[in-house]
């Protein structure tokens, strides 16, 4: 089968972190035998075409090599629009480019995989006029603020509908039927552990916890500022390890002097960075199923994470501790109660790690759900 693959985030080398779930999925469905392009924004840092690992890399300009910026900065699209206002006359171009790139890769493709809705939207008149199938999966933001036609006009014409939180998929499933399918995203785990309390300076008795993600208010970062300050005052041996993009100065990072933030790892990095803290952290406002969560229950880690839906779906009480969104008392109150239980956090994170293999996520598994409904929608299709 040839699957051609819409995103608005894919990694520019191996130390890029951008869309690199869209990037797991595309290696498992090579490893499976199908043959896979990957449509994606152009940046003044990728090359235009090339080959990864066996998978075609397209990436459609829409402006000189210099300006092309929309995609790729700290929390993607949206964030760049705000942080740079001026870019927003691009986006035409970019609209217009993306558009006639799926035109002209759908002919020689079976089936066009968008990622997330807006990605779906963009696809749609393309899949039309090719007679293609379209399948969209949605992961998380992009149903944040969509206005229910948008969504209807999409499900009306896409030839399946995909979500990877349960919840969203139950709600999905009975406005739109049979079209809807439920798509978790698979999870890696890192083959060693590198050593951060020597590489950035940490003490050997300092609990650690960790946060991966952009440094962004929809992660909940302030909220972990502020329960750091209150922690802080309360427990000296509780440090908080950031890994992630962005502006830690935003948030008053740098002033908090138990947090230390890596900045940007590369993925191999960062998996390795899972098995050498205590606990996990995930404060965010708004979530599909977070990845960096799954990674962190599947390297034996216990969390404290807002109680989101798609996070309720695979963090039980006896995997973690769920608090309530942009609460910083909730989470230090958490955060305090696991450091002074050194035998709750191992049980914890024995039980999430056997939540994961109980779960079957793995990226071969994604891929074959994927691979099962893009058969089936072809079969429609003939």
């Amino acid at each position: 089968m040839k699957i051609l693959i819409v995103t608005t985030g894919y990694p520019r080398d191996s130390g890029d972190m951008s869309g690199i779930f869209v990037h797991r999925l595309a290696q498992a469905m090579y490893r499976a035998g199908h043959q896979v392009t990957v449509l994606a924004p152009g940046d003044r840092h990728a090359r235009h075409r090339g080959w990864d690992e066996g998978i075609e890399i397209v990436r459609f300009r829409y402006a000189p090599r210099g300006l092309m910026r929309l995609a790729y900065g700290v929390g993607g699209i949206p964030e760049v629009w705000h942080r740079s206002p001026c870019l927003l006359p691009l986006f035409p171009f970019f609209l217009c480019s993306m558009l006639i790139h799926v035109l002209l890769l759908s002919k020689r493709h079976d089936v066009i995989h968008a990622q997330w809705l807006n990605t779906g939207l963009l696809s749609l008149p393309a899949a039309m006029l090719s007679g293609k199938p379209l399948v969209v999966t949605l992961r998380g933001s992009d149903l944040k603020k969509v206005h229910p036609r948008i969504l209807d006009h999409l499900a009306l014409d896409a030839a399946a509908l995909t979500s990877v939180n349960r919840a969203w998929f139950q709600s999905l499933l009975s406005r739109y039927g049979r079209k809807v399918y439920f798509t978790p995203n698979g999870v890696s785990t890192a083959t060693r552990v590198i050593d951060i309390r020597n590489r950035f300076g940490i003490a050997d008795d300092e609990i650690l916890f960790l946060f991966v993600g952009t440094l962004t208010r929809n992660k909940g970062v302030d909220t972990l500022a502020t329960a750091a300050g209150l922690v802080r005052e309360a427990n000296r041996s509780v440090r908080f390890f950031l890994v992630g993009p962005g502006d830690p100065a935003e948030f008053g990072l740098h002033r908090l002097f138990n947090i230390t933030w890596a900045g940007r790892l590369s993925p191999a990095e960062t998996l390795s960075v899972y098995g050498a803290c205590d606990a996990f952290l995930l404060p965010s406002r708004h979530e599909g199923r977070p990845n960096a969560l799954l990674e962190a229950m599947a390297a034996g880690l216990p969390s404290i994470a807002t109680g989101l839906p798609g996070v309720r779906e695979v963090l039980t009480p006896d995997c973690g501790i769920l608090v309530d969104s942009g609460n910083p008392v909730s989470l230090s109150r958490a955060v305090l109660s696991l450091a002074a239980d050194p035998a709750a956090r191992k049980s914890m994170g024995k039980k999430a790690k056997s939540r994961i293999q109980e779960l079957s996520l793995d990226w071969d598994s994604s891929a074959s759900r994927y691979i099962r409904i893009f058969e089936e929608v072809l079969s429609c299709a003939g």
